[in-house]
């Protein structure tokens, strides 16, 4: 349960950056802000899949449990 949360959360701050930053579609520091977040959620939500299948600590989760 705690991994499908955090897919949520995941979810719900990406999309929320996108709603505040609407205006500035079309600006250089945008894109990469909007580039930068993915990769760090992309980079989180595999870290908790590896966690959830193979039992590996990736980012501080605790594999054990």
């Amino acid at each position: 349960m705690n991994y499908t949360l955090f897919a949520i959360a995941c979810y719900i701050v990406m999309r929320g950056l996108q709603v505040l930053f609407v205006e500035h579609l079309d600006k250089l520091w945008y894109k990469i802000v909007i580039k930068s977040a993915t990769v760090v959620m992309l980079y989180a939500a595999l870290a908790s899949l590896v966690v959830w299948y193979e039992k590996v600590n990736l980012l501080g989760f605790d594999a054990t449990k």
